[in-house]
């Protein structure tokens, strides 16, 4: 049996063993203590970077707003802008399209977008004048007059800019094109031109009529006197008749002359158009019933499904003297004896620039309302039909030839056009058009409850 002291005993391999697990385990404290000052480290680190990223965030977020603040203002601005827009990238695919230019182009606003310059719109002269070609040559143009016709056969004036679009570092990624309308107003210059030329003939004219008038009267009044002093049986009455009824109707020449050459004030109020037609018509057939016997009068209005009426500014006694005459003339047509038809409807913009786009102002919110007069008699000869409407131009046997100069006046007093023709049947033809703002033409016509 061992004693006590030998059962303690550590043998020198248990001291190198334990000198050993003394040393492991320092080194495993000296690890254990290294991961967890990385550990800290790493998540102070951690927290430094949340928050960095978080400031990051925020400054991202705030730019993004700015950014889409800055993206809804030029939408904004380029949708509000009355000057058509287009815009194209380096490749010439178009980019930006705005409300103007649709309405300029007559194509939907979207249609564009992401398609070749060359597909959509005409290059028109100068080729120079587009951004497409600005992209092509680097180069920018500014105020250059440009003509070009729409695929629907519209003619447009207009003044183009265009100019180069650089990218951050300078480099050009596309090029704008800036369209002002210059339709109107290169049709008002023609039309001022031609108006200067008639009221210069119209001051000539009625400074005329006026030195007329005084010897005419006297001359009157000297052939009453004649007549008066004439037995009833004298032979030479008939003479003093003739000069009687010869200064009537050049007195009459003359105050027609004197109207024609006056300057209409137009005064334009609110009226449904629908109405005024058919009061106007029933008027003209009250007034002049002995006349229209053997005359057939009719009135029919083009207009759709559950239409609505359509208010028109205009001058209700000057737009009734217009149709007073283009009635007269129709039934002086006629012989006294045949139908006279009156259509009116709203044109189609498209439709109404393409037939009367050379005829008639039409701004880019406005379309025609096209009204027609047609009678049932022999028609207008062709070498005739350009003079109508020529001041003392006229056809009929005793005629002022101031009629349908008159109903020219008053249609141009509107900013209007009147233009003849000659209608399938044969007959003649008055087509009387009235600029509308598209606004109001949605509905269509229909017909007033009186």
């Amino acid at each position: 049996m061992r004693k006590p002291k030998e059962m303690f005993e550590i043998t020198a391999n248990d001291k190198h063993q334990i000198t050993e697990f003394t040393e492991s385990y320092a080194s495993f404290n000296r690890i254990i203590n290294n991961l967890q000052r990385q550990y800290i480290e790493l998540r102070e680190e951690f927290t430094a970077q949340n928050e960095r990223l978080a400031e990051t965030n925020k400054k991202l977020i705030e730019m993004t707003r700015r950014n889409l603040e800055a993206t809804e203002f030029l939408n904004n601005l380029l949708t509000s802008m009355t000057a058509g827009i287009i815009a194209v990238d380096q490749d010439g695919i178009v980019t930006h399209f705005n409300p103007a230019a649709s309405v300029l182009f007559g194509i939907p606003r979207r249609e564009p977008l992401g398609k070749s310059y060359r597909e959509v719109f005409p290059p028109g002269e100068p080729i120079d004048a587009n951004a497409l070609r600005a992209v092509e040559t680097g180069r920018a143009l500014e105020s250059v007059e440009k003509e070009l016709v729409l695929s629907e056969g519209t003619h447009l004036s207009l003044s183009v800019s265009t100019a180069i679009l650089r990218d951050s570092e300078g480099k050009p990624n596309g090029a704008v094109e800036v369209l002002h309308d210059l339709t109107k107003i290169k049709k008002m210059e023609r039309e001022i031109s031609r108006l200067n030329t008639l009221a210069a003939l119209g001051e000539m004219a009625a400074t005329i009529a006026h030195e007329v008038r005084n010897p005419l009267a006297a001359i009157g009044g000297f052939a009453a006197l004649l007549k008066r002093d004439m037995a009833a049986d004298d032979d030479r009455r008939k003479l003093v008749n003739k000069i009687c009824n010869g200064v009537d109707s050049l007195n009459h020449t003359v105050t027609a002359l004197l109207n024609y050459t006056r300057i209409e004030e137009v005064k334009r109020e609110e009226v449904i158009f629908d109405g005024f037609l058919r009061r106007t018509l029933d008027q003209y057939r009250y007034e002049n019933s002995e006349h229209l016997e053997g005359m057939t009068f009719e009135l029919s209005p083009t207009y759709g499904p559950g239409a609505s009426p359509i208010p028109l500014m205009l001058d209700s006694m000057l737009m009734r003297q217009l149709f007073f005459n283009l009635f007269t003339n129709a039934v002086e047509a006629c012989g006294g004896s045949g139908k006279v038809t009156i259509k009116y409807h709203v044109m189609p913009r498209q439709q109404a620039t393409r037939l009367y786009g050379e005829r008639i102002m039409i701004g880019l919110d406005e379309t025609v309302v096209a009204t027609t007069v047609e009678d049932s008699g022999q028609g207008i000869p062709d070498d005739v039909r350009e003079k109508l409407f020529a001041p003392f131009f006229t056809t009929k046997q005793g005629g002022t030839g101031l009629g349908l100069a008159v109903v020219w006046k008053v249609a141009k007093a509107h900013g209007g056009e009147v233009i003849a023709e000659q209608s399938q049947a044969g007959g003649a033809r008055f087509v009387f058009l009235l600029p509308v703002k598209i606004a109001h033409t949605d509905s269509g016509f229909t017909e007033e409850s009186e």
